[in-house]
């Protein structure tokens, strides 16, 4: 099976994304969070949740494929009201007990106000109440794996971290969140591959877990975190 996938585009090289989707022409494609934006002069959350479903509506057939799967998995930039049903609950035909889903973001470390924050124990419930899964989504990767910002902070979900140290391998995550920590890491029997800013394009074999990076590439550059405001104002972008 050949995966596509998306994290923290954030609104931007949307017309990138959609020529990858047509030239690799996947047969899923994820979309693992933070894919819209969420501008401050907009301040009212009505107002944002709004624009990110006008934004969607003009942009998310580039995302679809025809004789494909497209799972969107929102992060904290998606608003709260924001939400496309069908691609929330959309995955691979024959592949839903094997498939995770985790939408939660960790406040421990310093909650902003974000949707979906949610405490360590609101975490491990989100988790253990799909049971075992082979590929987990999740917009936050695993702490201790590819969740390290520029300060040096770790930031990833404790409990999804917990939880794959105690599975059988082999495993595969796919997250973002985290724009410091693109790239792919192999740890034990696991592979977590953070697409944040840009994409991964793998092959993986649902039957015995064995998955190969094709490919994996920034699309839009973000420059180092200063402050929340001013990289959604653009000051923080290169």
């Amino acid at each position: 099976m050949r995966i596509l996938h998306f994290s923290d585009l954030h609104g931007r090289a949307f017309a990138a994304a959609g020529a990858l989707v047509a030239r690799h022409q996947p047969d899923w494609i994820v979309l693992s969070g933070d894919m819209l934006d969420e501008p401050p002069w907009l301040l009212a959350a009505g107002r944002r949740t709004h624009r990110q479903f006008r934004v969607w509506e003009r942009s998310r057939e580039r995302f679809l494929l025809e004789g494909s799967c497209t799972t969107y998995v929102r992060g904290n930039h998606e608003q709260a009201g924001f939400q496309d049903l069908d691609l929330q609950a959309a995955r691979p035909a024959g592949l839903a007990q094997q498939v995770g889903i985790l939408e939660g973001i960790p406040a421990e470390f310093g909650p902003w106000g974000f949707p979906r924050e949610l405490s360590p124990e609101a975490l491990a419930e989100e988790l253990e109440a799909q049971g075992p899964r082979r590929l987990w989504i999740s917009h936050v990767p695993p702490y201790g794996l590819l969740d390290r910002t520029h300060q040096g902070l770790r930031v990833g979900h404790r409990p999804l971290a917990q939880a794959l140290a105690l599975a059988e391998p082999p495993e595969l995550v796919l997250c973002g969140h985290v724009h410091e920590g693109f790239g792919t890491l192999r740890a034990g029997g696991t592979l977590v591959v953070n697409a944040a800013g840009g994409y991964a394009l793998l092959e993986w074999e649902p039957a015995t877990g064995r998955t190969e990076l094709l490919a994996q590439e920034i699309l839009v550059p973000y420059g180092r975190w200063r402050g929340f405001l001013a990289n959604l104002g653009g000051g923080g972008f290169r």
